[in-house]
């Protein structure tokens, strides 16, 4: 099972890209940060005013930019999944699966993502994200929607952290 996960995390071909072209990595880093920036930015709105900060403003127009947040997390995938593929063996001339199974920071930050995930699964399957579609302006959520935003910032601020940690990992 090693022998053939270490042949799907060998990608030469980014490799090679991101070594041939000087603004490859730079490209990477750019996309990465503007996915987060979206993601990150549209959750922290939407859990603040869960938590009851800005209290006049209702919260349906923030679900409409939930799905620009979902865009911003297909970013970061998409970007992370070239710096792990290419971490590495650019910086470091290891195979992605080494980065994978030895990056304590890449794990946290994996486990933590898997939380965030399941945080806003649980907002959606136990009908708590109905009840916050009915919350008008100057009314409060459920303590069940404030304890899920609070579990969303503290899960998404990890993943921020641990993320900028994971190249001091290797």
């Amino acid at each position: 099972m090693e022998a053939v996960l270490r042949y799907i995390f060998d990608w030469p071909s980014l490799n090679a890209f991101l070594n041939q072209n000087p603004w490859g990595w730079p490209l990477l880093e750019t996309t990465h940060f503007v996915g987060l920036a979206l993601l990150f930015g549209i959750i922290m709105m939407f859990d603040l005013r869960m938590l009851g900060v800005a209290k006049e403003l209702p919260l349906r127009p923030f679900r409409r930019l939930l799905p620009w947040a979902i865009f911003g997390f297909a970013l970061a995938v998409v970007s992370g999944l070239g710096f792990t593929l290419g971490l590495g063996a650019n910086l470091f001339g290891v195979n992605a699966y080494d980065v994978l199974v030895t990056n304590l920071y890449l794990q946290l930050k994996l486990i933590l993502i898997i939380l965030a995930g399941l945080n806003i699964l649980f907002f959606y399957v136990t009908g708590v994200g109905r009840q916050v579609d009915d919350v008008g302006p100057g009314e409060d959520v459920p303590g069940a929607a404030k304890a899920m935003a609070a579990a969303s910032l503290v899960l998404w601020t990890g993943v921020v952290y641990f993320g900028r940690l994971v190249p001091w990992g290797l």
